[in-house]
Formats: C-alpha cells, sequence, structure tokens
C-alpha cells in the first residue's frame, strides 16, 4: 500500500489535468444552457465517452489507482467545471459502486458495463435507496423483496434517486426482513425494460440542474435470482448471523455509501474552488472608491480565509480517501 504524501503520483496529475482540460473547454462553455434546460446534457457525455472519460474502464482505473486519491481529484475538476454536468457524469459511479461493492465477479463483469453503454449508445445507472419517509435513516426502508420461486418480486417506492426513472440500469435497496432492520436489506439491479419499474415525477431543484434526480415506483417489479447481488447463499448467511446476533458486515446500502463519501467531498472542494476563483476575479475587477475592491483588507483577509479552508477541506478529502483505501485507522 502506497504512504500518504502530499504529492500527487505523476499518474494522477496526468489524469488530473486531462479531466481539468474537459472541464474548460467541454463543460463550462454549455453548463449555464444545461442548467436552463434542467435536462441530462448527452451530447456532453456523448463527448466523454468519444475520449474515454465516461467508461467502465475509466472508472476501475480510478477507483482502484494505488493511493486512493484518482476519483476524488477527478471529481473535483468536473464538479469545478460544473456540479450539474459532473453529476450527470458521475451519477452512474454509484450504481457501480454498488455493483462493484455487493456482486459477485460475474455480477460485476456483467452489469458494471451495462451502466456505461459505448460511444453512440451511452447508458446511465441509478443507485436508489431514499424513500419518503426514510431519508439517511437506511434502517427504515418500506420496499420489500419477496422470494418467488426462482425470482425475487420488489414493491416499493424511492425517491431523489440520481438518474431515477431514466437510467438503464437501476439498483435498488430492499427489505427482505423487515425484522432485521438493516441487516436484513439486499440490493437488487434491476434490468433495462424490466415490467414494474416506471418513473415517477422528476424534481425540480434550486441548483445542479443537468443532473436529473427522479422517483422511481415498483409495483410487482420481478427479476430473476440472478439479480440478488452477492447471490442467495451470501445473503441467507448474512441474515442467519443477524438472526444470532452475530456481526454480519457492512450493510447494503452504506457499503456504498462509505466508499463514495470522499468522492462527494471532493465534488464539494470543486464547486467550492470554482466559487472562490469567480470571486476572486470579480474582486480584482469591481472598483469601489477609486481602487479594485480586493485592496480593502476586509476583502483581501475574506478571499485569505476563503483559499485557507478550500486547502484544508482538499487535504482532508485526501487523508480520508487515503485512509479508505490504506484501511488506515486515525491516529
Amino acid at each position: 500500500m502506497a504512504e500518504f504524501s502530499l504529492e500527487l503520483p505523476e499518474d494522477v496529475v496526468e489524469v488530473r489535468d486531462w479531466v481539468h482540460g474537459f472541464a474548460d473547454e467541454v463543460i463550462r462553455p454549455v453548463a449555464h444552457e444545461w442548467d436552463e434546460k434542467e435536462e441530462t446534457p448527452w451530447p456532453v457525455l456523448e463527448e466523454a465517452a468519444k475520449i474515454g472519460l465516461y467508461s467502465a474502464e475509466s472508472f476501475a482505473t480510478w477507483f482502484l489507482e494505488p493511493s486512493g486519491l484518482m476519483m476524488p481529484v477527478v471529481s473535483e475538476e468536473l464538479f469545478w467545471g460544473d456540479a450539474g454536468i459532473g453529476l450527470a457524469l458521475m451519477g452512474t459511479g454509484l450504481g457501480v459502486a454498488a455493483i462493484a461493492g455487493n456482486g459477485t465477479p460475474e455480477q460485476v463483469a456483467t452489469w458494471i458495463p451495462e451502466c456505461f453503454g459505448t460511444p453512440g449508445d451511452i447508458k446511465l445507472s441509478a443507485f436508489c435507496v431514499t424513500e419518503p419517509n426514510a431519508g439517511s435513516d437506511v434502517s427504515n426502508l418500506r420496499t420489500k423483496a419477496v422470494k418467488d420461486g426462482d425470482d425475487w418480486v420488489l414493491n416499493g417506492q424511492k425517491v431523489f434517486a440520481t438518474n431515477g426513472g431514466i437510467a438503464d440500469v437501476h439498483v435498488i435497496v430492499a427489505s427482505v426482513d423487515p425484522e432485521l432492520g438493516s441487516r436484513g436489506q439486499a440490493s437488487f439491479v434491476i434490468p433495462p425494460g424490466t415490467p414494474g419499474l416506471t418513473a415517477g415525477k422528476k424534481e425540480k431543484k434550486h441548483g445542479i440542474r443537468a443532473s436529473h434526480t427522479g422517483e422511481v415506483l415498483l409495483d410487482d417489479c420481478r427479476v430473476p435470482a440472478e439479480c440478488l447481488l452477492g447471490g442467495d447463499e451470501k445473503l441467507e448467511a448474512r441474515m442467519a448471523r443477524a438472526r444470532e446476533g452475530k456481526k454480519t458486515g457492512t450493510q447494503a446500502a452504506m457499503s456504498t455509501f462509505e466508499a463514495t463519501r470522499p468522492i462527494v467531498a471532493a465534488q464539494a472542494v470543486g464547486i467550492a474552488r470554482a466559487a472562490f476563483e469567480f470571486a476572486l476575479d470579480y474582486a480584482k475587477e469591481r472598483e469601489a472608491f477609486g481602487k479594485p475592491i480586493i485592496m480593502n483588507q476586509s476583502i483581501a483577509f475574506t478571499l485569505a480565509d476563503m483559499k485557507m479552508e478550500l486547502d484544508c477541506a482538499r487535504l482532508l478529502v485526501w487523508r480520508a480517501s487515503w485512509m479508505g483505501r490504506a484501511r488506515a485507522s486515525p491516529r
């Protein structure tokens, strides 16, 4: 495992500069347009797919890079370009993380490529956990999955899902044994075109509007056994340990959140960095009382504090990302 360092590995720097160029030249010129449209920016996803930026191979490389810093660095650059388009590009990563973290090798090989598609045939995935009465309280999910012969039948409602309803591959977290709470839950892949899964309302948002956020409705949605991530045997063994009061390992939804939390933090750093740069440029150009307002100490000190907090946040994200990859404990 790589030692933690404040100097980025050379390959991370190369990818960072490549993604920054894409954010600067492709994302920023059209960011306002897609934010006003409140639509998924398919042409931008297509451009990203053409150069290999939006692909299963790139995401795998970024996730598996030894230092753990590649994915947060990429995320920061994309969200520096625009938060909405950044999430349109990165939102598929949640579904991918759920499949990679909970699925069998065969499921990973089958479904992750289907989350991206190919240039000219772009695909999306959605990770659906949140419900009307269970947001961050994942132990209280009401969506149920019931075994029926060799199939699973899902019923319930998911809300605030990135790409929800328009995705090609949906990953649904559902309760298999409600008495066990979060330990009785499992994740299911819903293939495209499966009867019983429909799109509900699309949310109107104050920001990040180029990314689709929607409701997903499940009404007797039937999927074959191989769509249960991890398989029947693993689920049964985990629930048996739970019924005996033993530890069961990481819960289905939380394992995905834990793997992606540093990436979300990096996205926030990218947004903050863009805001700081806009504020800095404005302070240099805006004049009051015959001089740029940056010449006023109160403005200069505020900008200095912003830069300090931004750098601190980035370093904390890097440290958390490295610790997650190294499975290190804080000291």
